[in-house]
Formats: C-alpha cells, sequence, structure tokens
C-alpha cells in the first residue's frame, strides 16, 4: 500500500491529481483507520499500462521520462527509490514544465531483464519519449552504458545524467569496475544462501509437523 505523495512520484503527477481522481473515481483508495489514503500497487500497476497504451497508440505524445533504480528491496524501505523519483521529477519539471512519464525498477544494476527498462526502451522505439533523465549513470546500467545511450539516441531519445562522476585514472576505473562486481555477485550469493536458509527451515518445520502427527 502506498500513500499519494509516493503514488504522485511514480505516476508523475502532484498529488492534489491523485486526490483529485479518487473524488472522480478514476482510481481505487483504501482508508486507513485515520481517514487517510492508500494506493495498492495493482491500482498504480493499472495507470502506468493504461498511461504507456495511449502513447503507444498515440506517438505524437512525446514525453519526458525518468528512470529511478535501487538495487533492493531494503533500499527502497529506505526511502532511496523516493529520493531519486522526487529528485528526477523536480528536475524534470524545471527544464521542461511538464510531468515526467516514470520507470522503476527494483534489481541488480548487471540484470539487462529488468521489467521497467523493457518498458522504457519499448516506449522509445515506438517514439513516444524525447528526453529520458537519470541521476546516476549506474543507475541504468552498470556497464554498457555506451550502447544503451547509443539505442536511445537512434530512438531519438537524448539521455541526460544529472550527478557525473569525477574524471578517473584508467586504474581507477577498473578498481571501479571490479567492485561493482564484487558487490553485484555478492549480493546474489547472500540471496541464494538465504533462501535456501529459508528452505531448509520450512522443511525441517514440516517434517517435525508430520512426526508429531504420525505419532500415537
Amino acid at each position: 500500500m502506498f500513500s499519494v505523495s509516493q503514488v504522485a512520484l511514480r505516476l508523475g503527477v502532484c498529488s492534489k491529481t491523485i486526490r483529485r481522481w479518487d473524488k472522480r473515481g478514476h482510481i481505487k483508495c483504501l482508508r486507513t483507520p485515520g481517514g487517510h489514503r492508500r494506493i495498492p500497487l495493482s491500482e498504480i500497476n493499472r495507470l502506468l499500462g493504461k498511461l504507456h497504451r495511449q502513447l503507444i497508440e498515440d506517438p505524437s505524445r512525446k514525453r519526458c521520462a525518468i528512470y529511478a533504480r535501487v538495487s533492493g528491496h531494503r533500499q527502497k524501505t529506505d526511502g532511496d527509490l523516493d529520493r531519486q523519483l522526487k529528485v528526477l521529477t523536480q528536475e524534470c519539471r524545471k527544464r521542461y514544465r511538464t510531468s515526467p512519464l516514470v520507470f522503476t525498477d527494483i534489481g541488480s544494476g548487471l540484470n539487462m531483464r529488468r521489467r521497467e527498462l523493457k518498458k522504457l526502451l519499448t516506449l522509445a522505439k515506438r517514439a513516444t519519449i524525447s528526453t529520458l533523465i537519470i541521476t546516476h549513470k549506474d543507475r541504468i546500467a552498470r556497464f554498457g552504458l555506451e550502447l544503451i545511450e547509443r539505442i536511445l539516441e537512434d530512438y531519438g531519445v537524448r539521455l541526460e545524467i544529472l550527478y557525473q562522476p569525477e574524471q578517473q585514472s584508467p586504474q581507477e576505473e577498473l578498481v571501479t569496475d571490479m567492485m561493482a562486481l564484487l558487490a553485484s555477485f555478492s549480493g546474489r550469493i547472500y540471496g541464494l544462501r538465504a533462501g535456501q536458509t529459508k528452505r531448509t527451515h520450512v522443511t525441517a518445520h514440516n517434517t517435525s509437523l508430520l512426526a508429531s502427527q504420525a505419532a500415537p
């Protein structure tokens, strides 16, 4: 469940628009005991899908897009994703006087099969996006940014990176790349271990439960 401000960031609109949609029945909002609006993820995805379909059906509606990514759910819980969205949305409105088309992913920058990234590239291919803004270059890809930038350029999309990294020597760049690879693969290993531990505990619990039920 998401608050009005969180949904506004993800849809690229202001909070007043979400409240207006709720009053008109355009979005399904639930109420907390304190009377605050809460919107389920299914509603956000429904509205994003509707917006994407409109852009595909009418390519003349070129939009500025923003893309934000965090590596894991802990970073999302800590608010890193929302902070990226806030900065990017403000920058889009400041530069282009318009609300952005929003794309977000939770996953490794080495994974090129991210769902929202694929949607973004699909819309770019259909000439429905004019500009893409990201905070740092590794938000869209740990490696191969030059290739993605070339693809976007061929689709007529200009990539804008808000925060450029400091100039590094070739040796420093190599160390940075190696650390990024180690961090990514370490995260995958820890995730696999956590999943295996959880499955082991569940199996042990079920075995114990079956044994107790079979006992006279």
